[in-house]
């Protein structure tokens, strides 16, 4: 059986392949990460649905509403971690990124299912307390859809194989860590 991770080539390979299976199974573990940012209180986080990753350009896609919390906490700080758990794999993949918000993108709007665009839009605003379930009008806006572009600039992995194993990527260096 060969060992995916013994080698920092093949633990980086493995990163970008399941975070490229992610974005076309539903099923995959990196489909749902957890992304992690800064809020008045602290520190927010919160699961989303990764819709694109580019190895070659070091950027991972989520989709999301203009008016909810985590855009107004990256405007005011870009930085953000990205999260996802293997659990098949035994394997932790945190992700550091500098995240671009393009808000408006009509012509991707246009593109998804109807169903998809009732997620974006709507009042009141995501948040907002409400007396009871529906008590929303989830009406779709394509000036809220929101592409979150995040810029990977740093990877760290944990493989909690025999023996676990550590590994950062970053500026184009790897490194082993202690786990």
């Amino acid at each position: 059986m060969t060992d995916l991770f013994a080698s920092l080539d093949s633990t980086l390979d493995q990163v970008w392949q399941r975070l490229g299976r992610g974005v076309a199974d539903r099923r995959a573990p990196a489909r749902h990460p957890v992304l992690a940012t800064v809020g008045a209180d602290g520190a927010e986080a919160r699961v989303v649905v990764l819709r694109a990753a580019d190895r070659e350009a070091g950027t991972l896609t989520i989709h999301t509403d203009s008016a909810s919390g985590k855009v107004a906490q990256l405007r005011e700080t870009s930085g953000a971690t990205l999260l996802v758990w293997d659990e098949k794999a035994k394997l932790q993949i945190r992700l550091r990124a500098n995240v671009d918000i393009i808000a408006g993108d009509t012509d991707a709007f246009a593109r998804l299912p109807d169903a998809a665009q009732m997620n974006y839009g709507g009042t009141p605003a995501p948040g907002t307390p409400i007396s009871e379930p529906g008590a929303h009008d989830p009406a779709p806006d394509a000036r809220r859809f929101t592409v979150l572009l995040a810029h990977v600039r740093e990877i760290e992995t944990l493989h909690l194989g025999t023996p676990h194993r550590r590994a950062r990527f970053r500026d184009g260096a790897a490194t082993w860590l202690a786990p």
